[in-house]
């Protein structure tokens, strides 16, 4: 079962801190329109928004299923009519541009930071981290963990703060194959940011409460 089904959180209510007018701005500064015909940005927001809300694992044969099903359309206004191949969304998702999504992320983000003190942020505070190794044929990257079987390794650490990735970090020597290297490093990474973070924080309190007493 998706560990989303039993959130009391419906897409509406999820959207509601999305404005479509912000997805319309973001496609054009953005230019992820550029070229596509039918699999526009805002469109594949939407489908991997619900596809994650409602699956179990996400799949290119899901969101294809996902795009041809009729509540899925009438939820986000979609034409009835139009279909997509599972062809066409693996060409659509290895051609986006990422910074798309990055920005949609960094405005929920700033959003949830207005809207609830620093204590109550706290709460959900447990960062977790994991790493997860993707393979590619080796003539198709540059840098990578060597395998010595035709195929190169990626991996990815990523920093879980219990509501947002908090960092992302990519490893492609061949030292970080172990979780022993790789780990630490994105531990002790999000350690040092928190601490800096917390720096600038004290400083700004500081410096305001001088301006205020002077």
């Amino acid at each position: 079962m998706s560990p989303f089904k039993d959130h009391k959180v419906s897409v509406s209510e999820l959207l509601s801190f999305i404005p479509e007018a912000l997805l319309s701005h973001l496609s054009s500064t953005t230019k992820v329109d550029h070229y596509a015909k039918v699999l526009h940005g805002k469109k594949m927001f939407y489908l991997l928004l619900y596809a994650i809300l409602d699956n179990d694992r996400l799949s290119q044969r899901s969101l294809e299923d996902t795009f041809n099903y009729s509540g899925f359309k009438a939820i986000f206004n979609l034409d009835p009519t139009e279909t997509v191949r599972r062809s066409s969304l693996s060409d659509r998702l290895s051609s986006i541009d990422p910074a798309y999504f990055k920005e949609i992320f960094d405005y929920i983000y700033d959003r949830f930071s207005e809207q609830y003190t620093q204590s109550e942020r706290e709460k959900y505070h447990l960062m977790r981290v994991d790493s997860t190794l993707v393979a590619e044929a080796a003539t198709k990257l540059k840098e990578g963990i060597d395998q010595k079987n035709s195929k190169k390794l990626i991996k990815y650490s990523i920093c879980f703060d219990g509501i947002f990735p908090a960092d992302v970090q990519t490893f492609t020597s061949q030292i970080y194959s172990s979780e022993d290297n790789a780990l630490p490093e994105a531990v002790f990474k999000q350690v040092q940011k928190e601490r800096e973070q917390n720096t600038f924080q004290q400083n700004t309190f500081q410096q305001n409460t001088f301006q205020q007493n002077t």
